[in-house]
């Protein structure tokens, strides 16, 4: 991906920067243009609101404001876990430390007390995707149309729309899959550049604080690292290291202090008095091969199906428990094809075995992802990776820019009518 032998190459040096520079600045600004006519009627930056008694994260920031770890709330909400007669959060600690931060500097500020204010909010978690997204396929394509293209689908047509839909009202699970999309994007940035590795450390930070799994994606990181030449290697592979530490480490500690031990995530504990086909399947174990089967019917083939009556009329109909990658998102059948090229590339083969890595856990896990009607969520983990490989291939030859065009108009469509519907 770093050096796409078979794409169009960039301006040569003698080329106009100034012609290039206006193409990528009336290219992105196009692609805000074109995100506010479609995505704007679904998310209002300004009604994007967090309350600690719905946000798990938001209310152990508060917690920690008082001193504490367990959570005091009026009820027990979503993703909190009954441990010893007290209520904790399990999820990542990213949303938490950004949370406490923007409730300490809202009061410095005069701002009222104990909020995130909301253009905070939407800046930090939904502003900065387009940005890098766009900088990565640029990166990769060298053509600011197609980069912009590229994002425009990576935001309105795959699962991230639903996922902006539900964080506006401060779903801790949407807002962590776009902190992780982010991160993920400044991860290939950082890697594809080649230089600055301690920017994909942050990102790597960022990604894997949100989702977990995300934490594979430090292999490609280490190689990196790895691959510098004697002078540079022992200071990158030990930076590398130490940071990877920071990020395994600090989740390990707040499992100790909250459930007594470092391998205790606390999970188990979210299906305390539950008795629903989710709690069962949680409290036999979090993860399994058990699980193989079902989770990679819901990301692979479940397909919905249309129904009629009422006054919807005909309308689909999805599964709540997901929907497949393939038919939601066809541009992702592009990865088989060039299959053999990326194995012979060091970088994007230690990518694709990480996303792979990525996918075996998931597929272990005892959720798919529910609520999530007609698309799976969990794809976010690794989307960005496979989304960046295709672009890097993508303009060899005519047949497959089409096939891009068609099924990028498909999941627009898709995720703007069917998947929103139930967002």
């Amino acid at each position: 991906m770093t050096h796409p032998a078979d794409t169009p190459k960039p301006p040569s040096p003698g080329a106009p920067g100034l012609r290039q520079t206006r193409a990528i600045v009336g290219c992105f600004a196009l692609l805000l243009v074109a995100l506010h006519l479609v995505v704007g009627p679904l998310i209002k930056p300004a009604d994007w609101r967090l309350d600690p008694r719905s946000n798990a994260s938001f209310a152990e920031a508060v917690a920690w404001r008082a001193g504490r770890l367990d959570l005091e709330l009026p009820q027990r909400i979503h993703d909190t876990a009954l441990y010893e007669g007290r209520l904790y959060n399990v999820i990542p600690p990213l949303f938490t430390v950004m949370s406490y931060a923007a409730i300490t500097a809202a009061g410095a500020l005069g701002l009222p007390s104990g909020e995130f204010y909301s253009p905070w909010f939407f800046g930090l978690v939904a502003l900065p995707l387009p940005f890098v997204a766009f900088a990565v396929f640029q990166q990769v394509m060298r053509r600011p149309p197609w980069a912009a293209l590229l994002t425009f689908a990576c935001i309105a047509g795959t699962p991230v729309l639903p996922s902006l839909v539900a964080a506006e009202s401060g779903g801790i699970n949407h807002v962590n899959h776009l902190l992780s999309q982010t991160g993920l994007f400044i991860v290939l940035l950082a890697l594809i550049d080649g230089r600055y590795l301690r920017w994909a450390l942050f990102g790597l930070f960022i990604a894997a604080w949100s989702r977990p799994t995300t934490i594979f994606f430090a292999a490609p990181i280490l190689w990196t690292a790895w691959s510098a030449d004697a002078r540079l290697r022992r200071r990158r592979c030990i930076a590398s290291l130490l940071t990877l530490a920071v990020i395994v480490g600090v989740p390990m500690a707040l499992s100790a202090a909250k459930f007594g031990s470092p391998f205790e995530t606390g999970y188990r504990y979210l299906y305390e008095g539950r008795s629903d086909e989710l709690a069962l399947r949680g409290t036999d174990g979090v993860f399994s091969t058990r699980f193989v089967a079902t989770n990679a019917w819901y990301m692979n083939v479940e397909p919905g199906r249309i129904v009629s009556g009422g006054a919807w009329g005909w309308r689909p109909q999805f599964d709540p428990y997901g929907g497949s990658i393939w038919l939601s998102m066809p541009l992702l059948l592009l990865m088989w094809p060039d299959l053999r090229h990326w194995w012979r590339s060091p970088l994007d083969r230690v990518l694709l075995l990480s996303s792979l890595a990525v996918i075996a856990a998931l597929l272990c896990f005892h959720n798919t992802g529910y609520l999530q009607p007609g698309y799976y969520r969990y794809a976010l983990d690794f989307l960005p990776v496979w989304l960046a490989l295709i672009a890097s291939r993508l303009l060899v030859g005519p047949a497959r820019q089409r096939f891009a065009l068609g099924a990028i108009a498909w999941s627009l469509l898709y995720f703007n009518t069917a998947a929103t519907m139930y967002a």
